[in-house]
């Protein structure tokens, strides 16, 4: 049994269901430059409207809504296809939308108590969101595997990845379209390597900031910050002392944000997005502008490159 502290001391009982089951994770990201840009109110309602929305199409694959906390909706699905269909219809709806999410897709044992729902399963489907870029939906291994051959079909490795308190790498999946609305960053914009059959490109990515210049390569960093430890040296008031590390690992370039005041960071025009204690994956060139929207006259401008070879 599970138990729940009763309000004047002491426990009562929670019954509870252990089942096996799907679990969808979506965060809507973005509302914070929403409500800058248009205000509360009509930020609040595209936001409440975009939640409500994701609920209605959980509804309609056969998805029981658990909760929503913030901007995140968490779903549970008895059959991963159902879950495998809602996922991309989600992506045609946000594509109508000012919003976008990150989305996570996890299946395995879970327990169900007074309408909500605990396990591991529940903490590695929140890992997946929260690992997931903007727009980007990520797929654990145990989820593929329940999947039909055909469902199968329209997924593709993406890589392995390490989980907080676990030993072992997983194999994850991201949705192998490219035009659907919520297909992958990755998918779209560079090329996807099985790790277990080829090795990870050689990638050299170079960072310019006013007359510094600092270049890493696979396994190598480079740290941002107002700190004179700091490879590239930022000095303002609004950037942290260890603002942020660029770094590559497995062919792939990533800006591990650590900042109080977060980061801007562009791969392409109108497509600025803001990240703030958590990792964002870098591609082609942009610009990442610390604690301060690129467009802003104070701004302190870093140029990124990714170059092959």
């Amino acid at each position: 049994m599970l138990y729940t502290p009763r309000s004047r001391g002491g426990y009562e009982s929670m019954d509870q269901e252990r089942l096996l089951a799907a679990v969808l994770l979506a965060d809507v990201v973005g509302s914070t430059t929403l409500y800058e840009r248009i205000g509360d109110d009509a930020a609040l309602r595209q936001v409440s409207d975009c939640l409500d929305a994701i609920r209605e199409i959980v509804a309609q694959h056969g998805g029981d809504f658990i909760y929503s906390k913030g901007d995140d909706v968490l779903s549970l699905f008895e059959r991963p296809e159902a879950a495998l269909r809602a996922v991309c219809q989600i992506g045609d709806q946000l594509a109508k939308e000012p919003l976008i999410a990150r989305i996570g897709l996890h299946f395995g044992a879970v327990i169900r108590a007074r309408g909500a729902v605990f396990g591991d399963v529940v903490n590695v489907t929140a890992r997946l969101s929260a690992t997931a870029n903007p727009g980007e939906v990520l797929i654990s291994q145990s989820f593929f595997e329940a999947l039909s051959a055909g469902s199968r079909s329209t997924l593709r490795l993406l890589d392995k990845m390490g989980f907080k308190g676990k030993q072992e790498l997983f194999d994850v999946y991201t949705l192998r379209s490219d035009d659907g609305a919520l297909g992958t960053h990755i998918a779209s914009r560079g090329t996807l390597v099985d790790r277990r059959s080829a090795p990870p490109p050689q990638i050299n990515l170079v960072i310019r900031y006013e007359d510094q210049l600092r270049s890493c390569r696979n396994n190598e960093f480079v740290t941002i910050g107002r700190s004179p430890e700091c490879n590239i040296v930022v000095q303002r008031p609004w950037v942290s002392r260890h603002h942020a590390t660029f770094t590559i690992s497995n062919g792939k370039a990533r800006l591990v944000e650590r900042s109080s005041s977060g980061t801007f960071v562009s791969m392409g025009p109108g497509d600025e997005v803001f990240v703030r204690r958590e990792d964002i994956l870098l591609f082609g060139s942009g610009v990442i502008s610390p604690g301060r929207r690129s467009a802003l006259g104070d701004a302190q401008i870093l140029r990124y490159e990714i170059i092959s070879g």
